[in-house]
């Protein structure tokens, strides 16, 4: 089955292409945009099955949708978000809603649904959405000579190429398409195309039998394997480095050529096709995608993805200068590009300013940099000074700048203790740069169109009635209007549970039996809730500077505070809108956090992590129990996994009132002798124990997923022997609270 997945968001494609890669049989491709999605359906020629995000700009899920179905009748979509659709039931009639975030289970279990056989589905008229779209077509139409990064000054124009057809370009023979077949080059690791323009598993290359001319020094207008070269974009590393077409599917390619003088060196010819294989295995949307390699009558070559635009080099050397926000979307891009090829410990070429693409289209991209051997052991505080040296070219004058911009770039170029040193540090720094822009639900413009006509027709009858009436109804619409407005914007569902309750000094019993002495310290009486983890991403998103300040010493450079799905969870907390049809509200504990995030929000108010012994002492009290309440278990006065693991889903939630997680203060029977709330269950709690190889945290405490509310024993792992938990890892059932060596405020 041939799958397309769609998101606007890269890190949400990464996550769900990991959980189709385990899905065998399956060719699988992926855009950023509707655009990308409707360019990549045409060269894999044609969708079975759409895997769409709907909240996109300019063209939503919807509009997608309805594109492809133009060309793909049978086309059969799932749709994946985190807003509320059930007010476009036309919209979404026939097709799975998969709320975000989408776990594998639920993910697999809707292909499978998808995979059965059904009638076709008819071809629906395009919705209105709320940005304009111009209609785009399956294989639009390639310039002869594409505008693109260092563009050479070439022939006379060609004619335009058209989908499955040849180009003759002036003073070129007319030139057969070749006949060709496939020698695989074996990969470093397998999967499905997956990369955002088809990054093929296993790079192959091409033996061609077309018409090529190995004397010449220019390949203009000549064929090479699939693909007819139309300019000469520059020198490359290699070789000459050119613009192309790959006839079959009328795809815009970059091909990059061995130089003559090297094809006869044994040692060349291979670093070359080392450094394509390596190429071909980058699977980032941020990154230019390598299709394949070839050799055709003794030319080496591989052909890449091709960028219609400019590099930062040509744009500095132009005197063009870009715009801030511009300049925030490239930043953005290259930096996750590079966290990428950091954190899967890729080696890589150095960044240059003309690596660094900007497309006509106004999307930013990453020269592809991977390499089989990296030339030099290149750290991030290296490549974010040549990105901040890159981005400072093409700017204004520092002085117009936004001062947190200009701090940023200040702190990118700069060496020392206040510098710019990690990537998940600058991706911290440009999030709070960004604007807060509140995502457009889908189809939004459709309902406005309509209530704009209903409004029109309505005016005109209003016309014909009394101005006593006129005043009457505007004074009562603003009146409703004031009301929705405070109600949604300034009053919030969150109350105030910041207590602390005394834990006394003296002897506690803890683990098994033994006994530890304490000395007097002051613990949350409830766990952390979303609101108050909130203020802490509010406060870093103002100082950008101040989160190593927080961080712990051991903690990853790469890794940020913000979880990977808090928009969607905190979005629907403040509203008080289920998530995943799990009720949540700003008193939920805060979910989905790691280790490092709850050691540097304890330290930004001052205060610690409770240790292992001090999380028992609070649970069990003077007398050790083994439940908050007492040594006999009593599954409705927690929030255990007794009812949630329950195979009939009416009886989920049956025992304790809660199927998934609950507000902080509502179990009140979870509660021990000193008048600590949530110890036995809702979620786990970390601890700033740590096991005694010093390789993972203890977490403490019972959950929702757990049936067992003991609070001596640990939860435990997938690996038992390791008595703790990955402090990276985040799950839906693991919290924290603080403790206080001082009473509080």
């Amino acid at each position: 089955m041939r799958i397309l997945l769609v998101d606007d968001d890269s890190a949400v494609i990464q996550a769900l292409l990991t959980v189709l890669k385990s899905l065998p049989g399956h060719e699988i491709r992926v855009g950023l945009s509707g655009h990308k999605a409707l360019e990549n359906a045409a060269s894999m020629g044609g969708v079975d099955l759409l895997i769409s995000d709907v909240v996109m700009e300019p063209m939503d899920g919807f509009s997608l949708r309805d594109e492809l179905r133009v060309t793909n009748p049978n086309l059969r979509t799932i749709f994946i978000s985190g807003y509320d659709l059930s007010d476009y039931p036309e919209q979404t009639a026939g097709h799975q809603l998969l709320a975000k975030p989408v776990d594998a289970s639920t993910l697999i279990a809707a292909i499978e649904a998808e995979a059965a056989p059904r009638a076709a589905i008819p071809v629906a008229k395009a919705v209105p959405v709320a940005t304009a779209v111009a209609p785009v077509v399956a294989a639009p139409p390639v310039q002869s000579v594409p505008r693109a990064v260092a563009a050479a000054p070439g022939p006379a124009a060609a004619p335009t190429v058209t989908a499955g057809a040849r180009v003759t370009l002036p003073g070129a023979a007319p030139t057969a398409q070749p006949q060709v077949r496939a020698v695989p080059v074996a990969p470093r690791n397998g999967g499905a195309p997956e990369s955002e323009n088809d990054v093929p598993a296993t790079l192959q290359f091409q033996m061609s039998d077309g018409k090529l001319d190995p004397n010449s020094e220019s390949l203009i207008g000549q064929t090479i394997g699939a693909y007819q070269i139309l300019s000469e974009l520059g020198e490359g590393r290699w070789g000459r480095v050119y613009a192309g077409v790959q006839l079959s599917i009328n795809r815009p390619v970059g091909l990059k050529v061995l130089d003559k003088s090297r094809q006869k060196d044994p040692t060349a010819k291979a670093r070359f096709i080392a450094d394509a294989r390596a190429k071909a295995h980058v699977q980032h949307p941020s990154i230019l995608s390598v299709y394949e390699a070839g050799e055709s009558e003794g030319r080496i070559f591989y052909a890449h993805e091709f960028v219609d635009g400019q590099n930062l080099g040509e744009l500095q050397a132009s005197g063009q200068t870009l715009d801030e926000l511009t300049a925030l979307k490239i930043m953005r891009t290259v930096t996750e590009g590079l966290l990428y090829l950091s954190t899967h410990t890729i080696p890589h070429t150095t960044l240059t300013a003309s690596s660094i693409y900007l497309g006509v289209d106004g999307n930013a991209r990453l020269a592809n940099l991977a390499t089989e051997y990296a030339e030099a052991n290149l750290t991030p505080e290296h490549q974010i000074q040549v990105l901040g040296r890159a981005m400072l070219g093409v700017l204004p004058a520092a002085q117009t700048l936004n001062p947190g911009l200009r701090a940023l770039l200040g702190r990118m170029v700069q060496s020392g203790s206040n510098a710019v040193t990690a990537y998940g540090a600058l991706l911290q720094g440009l999030k709070a740069l960004e604007p807060k822009v509140v995502p457009v639900e889908a189809a939004k413009i459709s309902a406005q169109d309509r209530a704009a006509i209903a409004a029109v027709e309505a005016a005109r009858r209003q016309q014909k009635k009394s101005l006593w009436l006129t005043v009457g109804s505007m004074t009562a619409t603003l009146l409703v209007v004031a009301l929705v407005i405070y109600f949604y914007i300034f009053k919030s569902n969150e109350r105030f549970l910041e207590a602390q309750v005394a834990i006394p000094a003296g002897q506690y019993i803890v683990g098994a039996g033994e006994k530890v002495t304490l000395d007097a310290f002051w613990i949350d009486k409830y766990e952390v809730t979303i609101g108050q983890y909130a203020r802490f991403l509010a406060y870093l998103d103002q100082h950008p500077t101040a989160e190593t300040d927080y961080n712990h010493p051991r903690q990853p450079r790469h890794l940020s505070h913000r979880p990977p799905n808090w928009d969607i969870y905190y979005g629907r907390a403040k509203t008080g809108k289920p998530v995943r049809s799990v009720p949540i509200d700003l008193n939920s504990p805060m979910l989905e956090v790691t280790w490092w995030d709850a050691y540097a929000y304890a330290k930004w108010l001052g205060r610690e992590l409770p240790t292992e012994a001090q999380w028992e002492a609070a649970a069990r009290g003077s007398k050790g129990l083994l439940f908050p309440w007492g040594d006999e278990s009593d599954p409705a006065r927690a929030n255990t996994g007794a009812d949630h693991n329950a195979i009939d889903p009416a009886k989920k939630g049956e025992v304790d009132g809660f199927n998934f997680w609950n507000a902080v203060d509502k179990m009140k029977a979870d509660k021990s002798e000193f008048g600590v709330i949530g110890m036995a269950g809702n979620v786990s709690e970390w601890t700033a124990t740590w096991t005694p190889d010093n390789r993972f945290p203890v977490v403490k405490g019972g959950n929702f997923t757990s049936p067992d509310a003991r609070v001596d024993r640990r939860m435990t792992p997938a690996d038992p022997k390791a008595e703790g938990v990955d402090p990276s890892k985040v799950e839906d059932f693991i919290g924290f609270r603080t403790i206080s060596k001082t009473p509080p405020k």
